[in-house]
This record gives C-alpha cells, sequence and structure tokens, in this order.
C-alpha cells in the first residue's frame, strides 16, 4: 500500500461512532438529567484506562447524571473493564448496547495506470451507558444491569456511605 493514499474513510452502520468525533464532549450543555444530557467518553486501543475513567468520573461528578462508553474493534474489553471499575467506584445502573459497523476506505494510487482501491470491513460496536439514576433508563432492556450491591468486608466511607474504591 505504499503507492496508495487514504482518501476517505466511512462508518455505516453505527451512528455516534463517527471517528472524528472527540473524546468526551457533552451531547447538550444544559443540565436537566435527561438522556439528551449523556456525555461520552470515546475509548480506543490508545487510551489509557486511568484518563477515562477519570474523564468519566469528573462528568458524573459536575452533575451529568449518564455517561456513555463508547469503543469499537480492539477496545472492547477495555470499555467493559473501565465500566466495571466506575460501577465500584460508585452506584451506577448500566445499559449495555452491542452493534456492529462497516468501515470503507477508499486508497487512490499515488503512481498512475493503478486504480482505486475500495477496502471495507465490519467491526463490533460497543456502547455502554451509566447512570447515577433511572431517569430515561429501561430497567426491562435485555442489556440492563442494576447497581452492584455492597458486600460485607468491602471497604465503606461512612462519612457519607459510599463504597471506597480499593487501591
Amino acid at each position: 500500500m505504499d503507492k496508495y493514499r487514504l482518501v476517505e474513510e466511512k462508518v455505516i452502520g453505527a451512528p455516534g461512532f463517527d471517528r472524528s468525533s472527540a473524546d468526551a464532549k457533552p451531547a447538550n450543555t444544559s443540565t436537566g438529567g435527561t438522556m439528551e444530557d449523556i456525555c461520552v467518553v470515546r475509548i480506543t486501543p490508545q487510551a489509557k484506562p486511568r484518563s477515562c475513567i477519570t474523564t468519566a468520573m469528573n462528568i458524573l461528578e459536575s452533575g451529568s447524571n449518564h455517561v456513555e462508553l463508547r469503543a469499537m474493534g480492539k477496545a472492547i474489553n477495555k470499555a467493559v473493564t473501565i465500566a466495571e471499575i466506575l460501577k465500584r467506584k460508585m452506584p451506577l445502573h448500566q445499559i449495555t448496547t452491542l452493534s456492529s459497523c462497516e468501515i470503507v476506505n477508499v486508497y487512490e494510487p499515488l503512481e498512475e495506470g493503478l486504480d482505486t482501491v475500495v477496502n471495507q470491513h465490519y467491526v463490533s460496536c460497543l456502547t455502554i451507558t451509566l447512570s447515577r439514576d433511572l431517569t430515561g433508563i429501561d430497567v426491562n432492556d435485555k442489556g440492563y444491569q442494576p447497581p452492584l450491591e455492597i458486600q460485607p468486608g468491602q471497604p465503606v466511607d461512612y462519612n457519607t456511605g459510599k463504597i471506597v474504591a480499593a487501591s
């Protein structure tokens, strides 16, 4: 592929998974707590889990009731790990959605006499919505998981009654 350059890349069939989107951006700037106020954390294979966790925690602590973790392909296992860590730090409702999208890459030749190459492949996409409350959450959804219960022996902040994250 040394004789070709990428001209166009399209993601088809997965709304919200456009590669040009920022890592974390609010979908709406108002803070009413509805599903339109979801903030998105885009998880990539190169992303550091600690920075994704910090970003999601900051979004939830800034007054937003929902945060959405989105990952594609090899980053899916990292997204699941980050969601589980967040659920152990605070009681969060979870809805998981798995889908598939088609990625189409168009390459133009750098030399004359070569044809344009179109490469298409399918990638799995994962969306994990974490919420502090049940506002806009369907508990009958097949991907719904309730908050984790406090287990005996688990460290708890006795001033607030919340679980303390293990070091």
